[in-house]
């Protein structure tokens, strides 16, 4: 897939991520926001299953045959054609409870990598956006990681979840703060993983996130020069993988903190 084709489904993906964030604010306005446990700390609500219906109808359409992954719905992950992965609410039990850290993730997978993806949150309206070789945007104006060299001086988030043992979650927490860095923990990782890209945090650190959580926030920070680790390795689409974003100068103080 070439440059110019990336970039046109990254435009494509941007524009779906921020209706599919409209539909789902409208439908918690009408009152369909409630959310029932798919397990502890899990949360699903109507809206999360809408939301992906309304992304996988518009992709089916525009690319009749593409394989899709859903949080909510699954989905094949075999072979190496294009696949597009989402993330209909992430960040459900802000939503749930009326607050505005959640967004709609919509990456899109070629080879096995992330190449292409949009984050959108509803409010305040802002769509993330990066495709390889085209750079990274947050509503259409490029973004690029924090300049932050001092980890003294850097704001790290810490994603939390019940798929890796909660120990390991304190004493990540507990190394950041040891290194001097701010601790954040914002309840919705697409979001953290968007933000780091664009400076507003200098790290995002997780011990476990799911593919749908991170692809489309992958390809973007790659764009906007972001350290990554190599999440979109292994079997990373069906069972996810470690994480860690930041400011490139912060790159070798990050990885030790999420490695030890």
């Amino acid at each position: 897939m070439d440059r110019a084709e990336l970039a046109r489904r990254r435009d494509i993906a941007a524009g779906l991520a921020a209706e599919a964030a409209a539909l789902a604010a409208r439908m918690r306005a009408e009152g369909r926001g409630t959310a029932s446990l798919k397990g502890t700390q899990d949360f699903l609500t109507e809206a999360d299953g809408a939301t992906e219906r309304f992304l996988r109808d518009r992709l089916g359409a525009l690319f009749p045959g593409e394989a899709v992954l859903g949080e909510e719905m699954g989905g094949e992950v075999a072979g190496d054609g294009p696949l597009w992965v989402l993330d209909p609410i992430d960040g459900t039990s802000n939503f749930a409870r009326g607050g505005d850290r959640w967004c709609v993730s919509v990456g899109l997978v070629a080879g096995g990598r992330a190449v292409a993806g949009a984050v959108a949150r509803h409010a305040p309206s802002e769509v993330f956006a990066g495709a390889e070789g085209s750079g990274a945007t947050l509503n259409g104006a490029p973004i690029r990681a924090a300049p932050t060299e001092d980890i003294t001086r850097a704001i790290v988030e810490v994603g939390w979840s019940l798929r890796s043992p909660l120990a390991g979650f304190h004493r990540l927490a507990e190394r950041v703060m040891a290194a001097g860095a701010g601790l954040r923990c914002g309840g919705s990782g697409a979001l953290g993983l968007v933000e780091t890209a664009c400076g507003r945090l200098d790290g995002y650190l997780e011990l476990h996130i799911n593919s749908w959580d991170a692809a489309a926030a992958l390809a973007i920070a790659r764009e906007a020069g972001c350290w990554t680790t190599d999440f979109d390795s292994g079997d990373w689409l069906a069972s996810g993988n470690p994480i860690g974003f930041g400011a490139p100068a912060l790159a070798a103080r990050l990885a030790a903190l999420l490695q030890a």
